[in-house]
């Protein structure tokens, strides 16, 4: 599709560092758009997992325990009225930790400072590190497969195949667990 020009060798040299830099913050666009270009054959699909995958999880114990170790309670001496929101988050966020720790990844804006926040909260870090493995393997493999999937039916332009009809599905029901999540958090 690019084969001589300026972007196929921009993808292919630095397609991995983007993927990198990407899964160290809000990178899903990122991980879609490397994905796309591995159904094209300029990456491979396995390496931007694992890259994404491991640098996420990585990043994320990083700023956990960052969390858990400073806590908050500087926030509180310097601003005394943050402590009751700090209260109300913190006992809403043990009665949903794995549920949070599992879709924080997945909800566009406070994928940074939500490892901050839980380590903050003294969730036990063994169940941290669990659950956090876990939604990064998944965070990883969705981005992946939605890009590819994407990028593979766009040029095949077989819309009615099993993949696309997936990867459509996929996308329905993020959309409707991010409304859903949003507005139980919402009411409460």
């Amino acid at each position: 599709m690019f084969d001589s020009g300026v972007i196929a060798d921009f993808v292919r040299n630095w397609g991995y560092l983007a993927v990198l830099c990407g899964s160290i913050f809000e990178g899903e666009v990122v991980l879609i758009t490397a994905s796309a270009f591995a159904a094209f054959g300029y990456l491979s699909i396995y390496k931007i997992f694992i890259v994404a995958f491991i640098t996420t999880v990585i990043t994320d114990q990083v700023l956990f325990f960052l969390g858990y170790k400073l806590g908050t309670d500087w926030a509180v001496k310097r601003f005394p009225k943050v402590q009751k929101l700090r209260d109300k988050v913190f006992s809403l966020l043990h009665k949903m930790d794995i549920f949070f720790i599992f879709a924080f990844r997945f909800i566009y804006g406070i994928r940074t400072v939500s490892p901050l926040i839980i380590g903050s909260a003294k969730i036990r870090p063994s169940r941290f590190i669990i659950f956090n493995i876990f939604s990064g393997m998944c965070w990883a493999f969705i981005c992946c497969f939605l890009g590819y999937t994407i990028a593979d039916v766009v040029m095949d332009g077989k819309f009615d195949s099993m993949p696309a009809i997936i990867a459509i599905s996929v996308i329905i029901a993020i959309i409707f667990g991010l409304t859903t999540l949003l507005h139980k958090i919402k009411k409460k």
